[in-house]
């Protein structure tokens, strides 16, 4: 499996709540970030591979702007989510529309922020999938500059690698290892199909603690 591998078929049956819960069933918990990384548009479904990019902090604006973040952009590609924290920086914003018109013509599928990001009104109207703390009017420029792109970076004690499977929706985001992404995504849809045995029977009148006798899971 490499960075550019397709991202599963089963992409759209994956939720943020199965994933976790494969994760813990497998023995691998935490990881999932933390609860203020929210979607800028109610009802976003994300997956993609991670496209991790390192930024650090400055105290003045260079003499030639955003190089470091122009490479990225550069590199960036199909099913990718930009990846990047600030540690939740109040002062500044990671993300615009400019960057999520270049991130559709480049073909990545959405970002997400450690942090605070402008421009909620055209990237909803963009319907590009961006996860953050919040807004900020702001400007990187200045306040931190990017440095690196491809490396780890890690949000809320996740260390998130490039081409790692990023699942995002009201819920959260998670990450998965490379390593168990088929094990993963298959219990996570056998999850999926699980429920809707045990909502089905319950529909019908089956007492729930039958259901869950029969389906072992609630």
């Amino acid at each position: 499996m490499n960075a550019r591998d397709p991202i599963p078929e089963q992409a759209p049956l994956l939720r943020t709540a199965h994933v976790s819960d494969a994760l813990d069933t497998i023995g691998r918990p935490g990881r999932c970030l933390g609860p203020k990384l929210i979607p800028l548009q109610p009802g976003t479904h994300l997956v993609g591979r991670a496209f991790p990019v390192t930024i650090v902090r400055v105290d003045r604006r260079p003499e030639v702007p955003y190089v470091g973040l122009l490479r990225a952009l550069d590199a960036i590609g199909g099913d990718d989510v930009y990846v990047v924290s600030s540690g939740g920086a109040p002062d500044v914003s990671l993300w615009g529309e400019l960057l999520s018109t270049i991130a559709i013509a480049r073909r990545a599928v959405g970002a997400v922020c450690d942090g605070y990001v402008r421009d909620a009104a055209l990237i909803r109207a963009l319907d590009f999938p961006v996860f953050a703390h919040g807004t900020m009017p702001l400007d990187i420029n200045g306040r931190f500059e990017a440095i690196a792109h491809g490396l780890p970076v890690t949000i809320d004690g996740v260390e998130i690698a490039t081409g790692e499977l990023v699942v995002a929706d009201d819920d959260g985001v998670v990450v998965v290892p490379r390593e168990l992404e088929q094990e993963v995504v298959d219990a996570a849809v056998a999850k999926v199909i699980a429920e809707d045995g045990f909502r089905n029977d319950v529909a019908a009148g089956m007492l729930p603690s039958r259901a869950f006798e029969i389906h072992r899971l609630l």
